[in-house]
C-alpha cells in the first residue's frame, strides 16, 4: 500500500533504545485516505520527507529501497520483564509486585554466590 500525504512535522523526540519518533500531522484526510494510513499503524513502511516536490527519480529509488525486519532486538532484560508479565497475568497476579519479587529473589540468590 502506498499513501502519499502532504503534512508538517509537529514534534521530533529521541527514544531510550536509540531511535527517533517523528510526530507528523495531516490536513483533514477523506475516509479512503485515512483508512489506508490507519491500516499502516504498527507496520514497519518506508518514509520520505522533502519540503519541495518529490520527483519520479526519487520515488523509484524509495521503492527500490528494501525493508529490513521490522522487529526491534529486545534485550536480556527486556525480554525477561515480557515473560514475567506473561506469567503473572497466567498466575493471576499484579505484573509489577510478581516482577519485583521474583527480580528480588534472582538479586538475593546471585549475591549469595559472591565471595
Amino acid at each position: 500500500m502506498k499513501i502519499i500525504l502532504e503534512a508538517q512535522i509537529d514534534g521530533i523526540a529521541s527514544k531510550v533504545d536509540g531511535t527517533v519518533s517523528i510526530k507528523i500531522g495531516t490536513q483533514e484526510l477523506d475516509k479512503n485516505a485515512a483508512g489506508d494510513l490507519f491500516g499502516l499503524r504498527g507496520k514497519h513502511c518506508k518514509v520520505l520527507i522533502s519540503d519541495s516536490n518529490i520527483t519520479t527519480m526519487e520515488a523509484e529509488l524509495v521503492d527500490k529501497q528494501e525493508l529490513v525486519s521490522g522487529k526491534k532486538h529486545k534485550t536480556e532484560s527486556a525480554r525477561l520483564r515480557a515473560v514475567l508479565f506473561l506469567l503473572s497475568q497466567q498466575l493471576g497476579q499484579d505484573s509489577e509486585t510478581y516482577y519485583k519479587q521474583i527480580m528480588n529473589g534472582l538479586i538475593e540468590h546471585y549475591k549469595g554466590k559472591l565471595d
